[in-house]
């Protein structure tokens, strides 16, 4: 028994309860009176449960995050900052993330040792945190001082995914993959 028939059931007992209540007595002789109230009260009840189950949804959706890459680039300075955004108006929470490459998941330590491999920069490597409506998190920012190794470490990083998962407040539980590269 789907939700709607059970509401509709709920509203057919509701409205004979009600006649016992108020003191009408019912017979089995089927007048068209009974039938119209009868028909209009279902529809009462089918409308109402369609409107509480429309505005659920929309409860849900105003709460629900919506998470996407911002990658800036600077080729002149030498400033790459990938980010992960919150556009939507819930919070995301309980996000983790992991570091995908070619060679296998790639700790943040590991993903450290492996950029610093190209040369002197200034890296920070964000932590998994989780992100509030309208606001970003830092997943990694790096800046560095020539152009060859700048150019190698954006090669490099266009090989790494980065697998994100969070969930809503509700426990929504969403999984994301995002390049770090454009």
């Amino acid at each position: 028994m789907c939700k709607s028939d059970k509401a509709i059931l709920l509203g057919v007992s509701l409205i004979f309860i009600a006649g016992i209540i108020v003191g009408q007595t019912f017979s089995f002789e089927v007048k068209l009176s009974d039938l119209i109230a009868t028909l209009v009260a279902m529809i009462t009840f089918y409308y109402a449960f369609q409107g509480l189950q429309h505005n659920k949804r929309i409860y849900q959706n105003s709460i629900k995050p919506v998470i996407e890459r911002f990658i800036s680039v600077d080729n002149e300075k030498y400033v790459y900052n990938f980010q992960l955004k919150n556009y939507g108006t819930g919070s995301a929470i309980n996000l983790k993330y992991k570091i995908q490459s070619d060679a296998g998941e790639l700790s943040h330590k590991g993903l450290q040792d492996k950029l610093l491999l190209f040369g002197d920069m200034e890296l920070e490597i964000g932590a998994e945190l989780g992100i509030s409506p309208n606001s970003s998190l830092n997943i990694i920012t790096m800046k560095m001082s020539n152009e060859a190794s700048f150019t190698e470490v954006i090669k490099y990083l266009g090989t790494i995914e980065l697998h994100v998962n969070f969930s809503s407040i509700q426990d929504d539980v969403q999984d994301k993959v995002f390049s770090l590269t454009t």
